[in-house]
């Protein structure tokens, strides 16, 4: 009889170390730090995968009636000028200086 009881006190016990552990963890997943280190990790993850994002500078000016267009590559240090067509679709970037680092 000492041992059912000694038995059933300690699966007792067991089962309440138990939920208070599974409780105590859904408690921390829940809280706004994790929630928002989550948050923060998927940004960076996703800002991660498009590479090209904020990279490149484009300035556009006119003088006496021509209009020129340059673009900066940030991650090369490369300045490209586009070349006019007359018709938009067929008009390329050309390199005009390279990295100067």
């Amino acid at each position: 009889m000492k041992r059912y009881i000694a038995g059933l006190i300690a699966g007792v016990f067991l089962t309440t170390m138990i939920f208070t552990f599974i409780g105590a963890t859904q408690a921390q997943d829940d809280s706004l730090v994790t929630i928002m280190e989550e948050l923060d990790t998927y940004v960076q993850d996703q800002l991660g995968k498009d590479k090209a994002a904020g990279r490149y500078q484009l300035q556009s000016f006119q003088i006496e009636r021509t209009h020129w267009h340059y673009m900066l590559d940030t991650a090369t240090g490369e300045l490209y000028r586009l070349e006019p067509s007359r018709t938009p679709g067929n008009a390329k970037w050309s390199l005009t200086a390279e990295a100067n680092f």
